[in-house]
C-alpha cells in the first residue's frame, strides 16, 4: 500500500547541543578522532549498529536520551570544544590561499566512486579510496576543489561467504535522507533536476550535497519520479553493477550529466580533472558549453578544454581500460555529435587511438587522453608503463617522452594513522606533523620516540585486530563458520604472533593463492611453537569475476584442508572498518601482484604510516618506497609472464623471507623484551613513507604541475571571448596543413679526431619549413649513447637557434656537450612551437632528420 503523502522527518534536537547536526553533516569527524567520540558518547553500541553514520544515530537516538545528553555539563563542554575546533578548521588561512590566492576559481574533480567513510557506501576499492582521500586534503589545503559523482541506491555489493567459501553478493538500499546529504534546490525550493539523452528518451537526475572538510562532493540520483522509464531510473542503481548499458548509461550521466549539473548551480569550473576513463565524457560536454558561451567551433573550443584539464589513469592493463562498440556509441551519441559540430566519423576518432578507425573500440582512455593536455598515471612505474601502453598516440615521439607523468599517490595521513600512533607522533614530533604530513623534516624525528613505546602500541594494535576478528566471526560471520568451529573462534589467532595481512580485490592479477602455494611448508611457518605465525585476509572479487570468486574459494578450502583454522582467517565483506584494523594491526602487509600491473596500492602506504612492515613484489608504489632498511622486498624487479613456474619460484622466495629474515628479525628479543632491529624497520618504515606517500604532497603535486599552469592556460585562453583559443586553433590548422613540407635538409657536425667527455659538439642544419615561419617550431639537437641496435638510448636534447633563412630553407646552429663515453650520437629533430601549447608534443607531429 503507497502513501498518498510522505515527508522526511528528522531528530528535534535540543537547543544546547543543536549544533552535534552541523557537525553529523560533515564529514571532517571521520579523520579528527575526537570529533568522533562526541558521537561515541551519545551512544557507543548504537554507533557501531548504524555503521558510524552521525545522522542515522542522531535519528534513532530517543529524544529523552538526547535532552538528558543537553543537560550533562560535561557532554556539552566537550561538544563547545569540538564544534569550536570544526569551526576553527572551516575558517583559518590555508595552503592555498596563501601559495595562489590569484587562482581561486573551481577546480572539478570527476570520480565514478569515493571512499569517505564506510558509513557512505560509495566506493568499491582503492580508486574510490583515493579519491576520497584526494577530496579531503583538498579540504585540508583549502583548494577550491568541487567532486563530482553518481549517488548509488545500493552502492557496491555486500560480500557474504557460503561455508563452503563462495562468493554472494547482497545489495542493500541506502536511505539518503538518513546520510550526511542534503538535496540540492532553486529559489523556489524545488529539487534542481538535469537531463541527459538517452535513446528512449531523456534521463533525468537530481543533486545531493556531501560536506568534506571544507569540500563539497555533488552527486547524481536517478532514482526519481521524472525517470518514468524503469531503466533511467536505475542508472545510478549499484556501482559497476549491471551490463554494458547500464555502464555506458552511468558513464553519460556521470560525465555529460556532471557537467550539466554544475552548470545548473551556476558553478563553472576553470580547471576540470577526470578521475580514470569513466567521466571522460564530461570533457566532451565541458566542450559543448563552450562552443555557446563563446560562440566557438568544436575545435576551438576543444583548444580551451584540452588547455585547462587533467586527466589521471589507473589502469595497467589494456583490457582494464573502458572501451564501448561502435554501434552502442552510435545509438547513443547521434544526436550529440551534430550538436558538437561533428560528423560520426570525426566523433567516434577522438576515442580511437589514429584517425577513426570502423573495426576499433571506442576507448574512453584515448578520449580522455586526447582531450586533455596534463596526463599522468598513479606512480613513476605507473608512468613508464603507461607511455608504454600509450605510445601509439605520440607514435613519432620516443617513448620517454610520451607526456604521461608518473605523479604518485598518497594516503589522507590523519584518517588512516591509528589513534595511538597519532597521539605518540604529537608528544615526540609536535602536533605539526597533522598540519604538515608531507614535510620530511617532521617525520626524520620519528627516531626519537623510545623503542619500547613504539612497540608497546603496535602491541595493543594487534591484540585490539585478533578481538576485532574474533568478534567479527562470531557476530557477522558466524553463518559461514563450520559448525565444529563456532566454538572455537575464541581460540583464533594469537594477539603475541606475527601477524600477515592481505587484503584487497581479488583480481586474478593480485596473485592472492602465491602464499598457498605449499601448503604443508606454509603450515609449519605458521604453527611453530616457538615463533607462531598467523594471516587475517579480506577482500572481494568483482560479481563477474569467477576467477577471483574461485581464488576466495580455494583459500577458505585450504585452510579448512590442513586444519589452519586458528592461524589464517578470512573476515568477509572488505571495508574501511576492516581495511583500518588491518593495516593498523598487522606486522607484515603482504603484496604480491604481477609486476608491472600493480599500478599503485595505496594499502602499503596506509600500512607504512601504522609501523606495519610491506612484503612485496617492487611493483606501483613500492618500487619508489623501499630502500633495504623500511621493509622487504619480493624479488628484484623483475618482469617476466606468470607462468606457473615463476609462480612457484615466487612463493618459495615469501617462504624464504619469512623463514629466514623476518621470524627470526620479530622474535629476536634480548631478555624477551622489545625486537630492537624489528622495531628500527618499523622507524624507518615510518620516516621514509609518511610524508611522501602523504595525499598532501600528492595533491600540492597536482596543485604545482597540473592546477596552476591549468589555470593560466585557461585564463589566457578564455580571455576576451576566447579571442586566443581561435587564433591557437587556426595556428594549429596551419601547423597540420604544412607539416607534410617540414623536411630536414642536412645536418652537419665538426669532425674531430678526438672526442672525450664534456667535449662541445657543434651542430649546424638546414630545414624547409613550407610556408610555416621559424617562430612555428623547435628544432633541436637529439643526443645520447647508441644501444646495439643503432638506437639513440637514454637521449638528451638542447635547442638549436635560427640563424637565418633562405626563402623556404632555413639555418639553425647550436651545440651540446658530450655526456658520456663509449659510441654516441645525435640527430635533429622539427617540432611545433606556441606559447598557448602546454606541451610541444601536444599535435602529437614531430619530424626527424
Amino acid at each position: 500500500m503507497k502513501p498518498v503523502h510522505s515527508f522526511v522527518v528528522t531528530a528535534n534536537l535540543p537547543k544546547r547541543i543543536a549544533k552535534i547536526k552541523e557537525l553529523a553533516y560533515n564529514y571532517w569527524w571521520c579523520w579528527n578522532s575526537d570529533a568522533r567520540e562526541i558521537f561515541i558518547r551519545i551512544n557507543r553500541q548504537l554507533w557501531e549498529e548504524v555503521n558510524h553514520n552521525p545522522v542515522l544515530l542522531i535519528n534513532k537516538v530517543s529524544h529523552e536520551t538526547l535532552q538528558k545528553l543537553s543537560e550533562q555539563a560535561d557532554f556539552t563542554s566537550f561538544l563547545d570544544y569540538i564544534h569550536d575546533k570544526f569551526t576553527q578548521y572551516m575558517h583559518s588561512q590555508t595552503w592555498f590561499k596563501t601559495k595562489h590566492p590569484a587562482n581561486q576559481g573551481a577546480i572539478a574533480y570527476f570520480s565514478p566512486e569515493y571512499g569517505i567513510n564506510e558509513s557512505f557506501p560509495n566506493y568499491s576499492g582503492g580508486l574510490g579510496v583515493l579519491a576520497g582521500d584526494h577530496i579531503k586534503s583538498a579540504s585540508d589545503l583549502g583548494l577550491p576543489l568541487v567532486g563530482i559523482g553518481l549517488l548509488y541506491q545500493q552502492g557496491y555489493f555486500r560480500q557474504h561467504l557460503t561455508q563452503n567459501g563462495w562468493q554472494n553478493e547482497l545489495y542493500n538500499y541506502n536511505d539518503f535522507f538518513s546520510m550526511p546529504l542534503t538535496l540540492i534546490r532553486d529559489d523556489h525550493d524545488n529539487p534542481i533536476v538535469i537531463s541527459v539523452d538517452m535513446p528512449y528518451g531523456k534521463a533525468f537526475a537530481q543533486i545531493w550535497k556531501l560536506n568534506v572538510g571544507r569540500t563539497f562532493i555533488y552527486f547524481l540520483d536517478t532514482n526519481i519520479e521524472e525517470n518514468t522509464n524503469d531503466e533511467y531510473r536505475n542508472i545510478s542503481d549499484q556501482l559497476y553493477g549491471g551490463d554494458r548499458e547500464t555502464r555506458i548509461q552511468q558513464e553519460i550521466m556521470l560525465g555529460i550529466g556532471g557537467m550539466r549539473a554544475l552548470e545548473a548551480m551556476g558553478i563553472h569550473p576553470d580547471v576540470v580533472h577526470i578521475n580514470e576513463g569513466h567521466a571522460a565524457f564530461a570533457l566532451l560536454e565541458r566542450t559543448r558549453i563552450f562552443m555557446n558561451k563563446y560562440r566557438l567551433d568544436f575545435r576551438q573550443a576543444k583548444s580551451l578544454t584540452k588547455a585547462s584539464s587533467v586527466f589521471t589513469t589507473h589502469t595497467p592493463v589494456p583490457a582494464g581500460n573502458e572501451a564501448f562498440n561502435l554501434d552502442r556509441m552510435e545509438i547513443y551519441f547521434a544526436d550529440y555529435y551534430k550538436l558538437l559540430g561533428l560528423n560520426k566519423e570525426e566523433f567516434l576518432g577522438f576515442g580511437q587511438i589514429g584517425d577513426f578507425n570502423p573495426n576499433e573500440s571506442f576507448s574512453m582512455t584515448v578520449l580522455g587522453l586526447k582531450m586533455t593536455s596534463f596526463h599522468n598515471g598513479v606512480s613513476k612505474l605507473h608512468g613508464i608503463v603507461s607511455r608504454k601502453m600509450w605510445h601509439k598516440l605520440w607514435n613519432c615521439f620516443p617513448e620517454d617522452e610520451v607526456p604521461i607523468h608518473g605523479l604518485t599517490n598518497g594516503v589522507h595521513t590523519t584518517t588512516w594513522v591509528a589513534r595511538e600512533f597519532a597521539e605518540l607522533y604529537d608528544r615526540y614530533l609536535s602536533p605539526s606533523w597533522r598540519n604538515d604530513t608531507d614535510n620530511q623534516d617532521i617525520w626524520n624525528h620519528i627516531h626519537s620516540i623510545p623503542s619500547e613505546e613504539i612497540w608497546r602500541e603496535k602491541q595493543r594494535r594487534r591484540i585490539r585486530l585478533v578481538l576485532f576478528a574474533r568478534n567479527y566471526l562470531q557476530t557477522k560471520q558466524k553463518n559461514m563458520l563450520p559448525p565444529d568451529q563456532l566454538g572455537k573462534v575464541g581460540e583464533y589467532l594469537n594477539p603475541d604472533a606475527l601477524t600477515i595481512g592481505f587484503a584487497r580485490r581479488f583480481a586474478t592479477y593480485k596473485r592472492a593463492l602465491l602464499l598457498f602455494k605449499n601448503m604443508d611448508r606454509l603450515k609449519k611457518i605458521l604453527t611453530n611453537p616457538d615463533f607462531p605465525v598467523q594471516i587475517v585476509i579480506a577482500g572481494k572479487a568483482h560479481p563477474h569475476d569467477t576467477a577471483g570468486k574461485e581464488v576466495i574459494q580455494g583459500i577458505i578450502q585450504r585452510v579448512r584442508q590442513y586444519g589452519l583454522e586458528r592461524h589464517i582467517v578470512f573476515l568477509e565483506d572488505y571495508d574501511m572498518v576492516i581495511a583500518r584494523m588491518m593495516v593498523k594491526g598487522c606486522d607484515i602487509w603482504l603484496n604480491n601482484p604481477i609486476r608491472p600491473q600493480e599500478a599503485s596500492g595505496t594499502s602499503g602506504m596506509k600500512a607504512a604510516i601504522n609501523g606495519t612492515l610491506n612484503l612485496s613484489v617492487l611493483d606501483g608504489w613500492w618500487d619508489e618506497g623501499f630502500n633495504g632498511t623500511n621493509g622487504f622486498a619480493i624479488g628484484f624487479g623483475e618482469e617476466h609472464d606468470n607462468t606457473p613456474e615463476m609462480e612457484i619460484v615466487e612463493s618459495e622466495m615469501i617462504y624464504d623471507i619469512m623463514e629466514t629474515v623476518i621470524v627470526p628479525m620479530f622474535y629476536k628479543r634480548p631478555q624477551n623484551r622489545v625486537p630492537e632491529e624489528w622495531v628500527a624497520y618499523m622507524k624507518n618504515s615510518i620516516a621514509t613513507n609518511a610524508g611522501l606517500f602523504s595525499t598532501q604532497r600528492m595533491v600540492k603535486e597536482y596543485t604545482e604541475k597540473f592546477y596552476i599552469p591549468a589555470y593560466a592556460k585557461f585564463n589566457e585562453l578564455s580571455a576576451n571571448m576566447a579571442e586566443n583559443a581561435r587564433s591557437l586553433q587556426s595556428w594549429k590548422e596551419k601547423i597540420r596543413n604544412e607539416w607534410k613540407n617540414v623536411e630536414v635538409m642536412q645536418v652537419d657536425c665538426d669532425k674531430s679526431i678526438e672526442y672525450y667527455v664534456g667535449k662541445r659538439i657543434q651542430v649546424k642544419t638546414t630545414v624547409a619549413l613550407g610556408h610555416l615561419n621559424p617562430e612555428d617550431v623547435l628544432v633541436q639537437v637529439y643526443y645520447g649513447s647508441v644501444d646495439h641496435h643503432g638506437e639513440l638510448k637514454d637521449a638528451i636534447y638542447e635547442p638549436l637557434h635560427h640563424v637565418k633563412s633562405d626563402g623556404i630553407y632555413h639555418h639553425y646552429e647550436g651545440s651540446y656537450l658530450c655526456p658520456d663515453t663509449g659510441t654516441q650520437g645525435f640527430t635533429v629533430r622539427v617540432l611545433p612551437k606556441h606559447s598557448l601549447l602546454v606541451d610541444p608534443a601536444e599535435l602529437y607531429l614531430c619530424k626527424w632528420a
